[in-house]
């Protein structure tokens, strides 16, 4: 009898000793979650870095620029000035305080998508000269560790917008954060509402028609085609612009692209990496601000 007591009182002792690793183990795992987990932080609040709301009127599209959409030719601020008597805009992004927390960011991407999903309205960084390309893929704006990341641009594009193609990067999330609603345009009614997205940067605000919005494949577009070559850029807006070759494709009709023109192509993934989502918009407007 004492024997089975014994060895009642070392099961039960098993048990709990199985039982207090398992709530520990659990505890870890939900610690764990948590931390690496990119919903927990809470979102960037886009109304703290403007000194307005963003309220852009749809750009007027003339029946002459409806056949091209030549890019306005940038001007410096201090030559529009002297050439027009209205006082140059603000501009709607305060710069100055980003500055402050981080001098990577140096532009900001505002693509209104309501009523259909929520606005992208985020930073856009350039990594450092010291960073490597992709730094900002799992990087929040304090240059800490966050798995949505930051919409970033390769230090082989320019800060001024000024290449014929720009690649801006950012997440496909789930949280619908970043640049995940940017696949709701392969909905023709979607994209056919949604036309234009704008880029501020200081002084500026560049305004880009959406030409077309394709599957594409995972190849690095600026490491695998060189559009400072034209023949090059031309294959690319008549294969992948006016007529694209993929099954998922939404193009708009009515814009025409030309090796003059300078594009910007959003990149986000599809299928969990498998491919890449890609809206290009064409350069229509550079306006200068204060």
């Amino acid at each position: 009898m004492p024997n089975q007591t014994n060895e009642t009182k070392r099961s039960k002792r098993v048990w709990i000793v199985v039982l207090l690793i398992s709530v520990l183990l659990l505890l870890g795992g939900i610690a764990a979650i948590i931390l690496m987990n990119p919903w927990w932080k809470k979102p960037l609040d886009p109304s703290q870095y403007h000194t307005q709301t963003p309220s852009l009127s749809t750009p007027v599209i003339s029946t002459e620029s409806q056949a091209t959409t030549q890019p306005v030719s940038s001007a410096p601020a201090s030559t529009a000035a002297t050439e027009t008597t209205e006082p140059l805009p603000d501009n709607p992004v305060d710069f100055a305080s980003l500055e402050q927390v981080n001098p990577d960011i140096y532009a900001w991407i505002y693509f209104p998508m309501e009523p259909h999903r929520k606005d992208i309205d985020l930073p856009i960084l350039q990594p450092r000269i010291e960073d490597d390309d992709n730094f900002y893929l799992h990087k929040d704006l304090n240059r800490k560790y966050l798995f949505a990341g930051s919409l970033y641009t390769q230090k082989a594009n320019a800060k001024d917008f000024s290449d014929r193609v720009t690649v801006i990067y950012g997440h496909n999330m789930l949280n619908q954060t970043m640049f995940s609603n940017l696949v709701y345009l392969r909905d023709n009614r979607i994209f056919d509402e949604h036309e234009f997205f704008f880029i501020y940067t200081p002084g500026h605000i560049l305004t880009y028609r959406i030409a077309a919005a394709i599957q594409f494949d995972t190849r690095h577009l600026l490491n695998c085609f060189d559009f400072s070559d034209d023949q090059v850029f031309e294959d690319w807006i008549q294969n992948y612009i006016l007529a694209p070759k993929t099954m998922i494709r939404a193009v708009r009709k009515d814009v025409e692209v030309t090796t003059e023109d300078k594009l910007v192509i959003l990149s986000t993934c599809l299928e969990h990496g498998k491919y890449r989502y890609l809206v290009q918009g064409v350069l229509i407007s550079d306006e200068p601000t204060k």
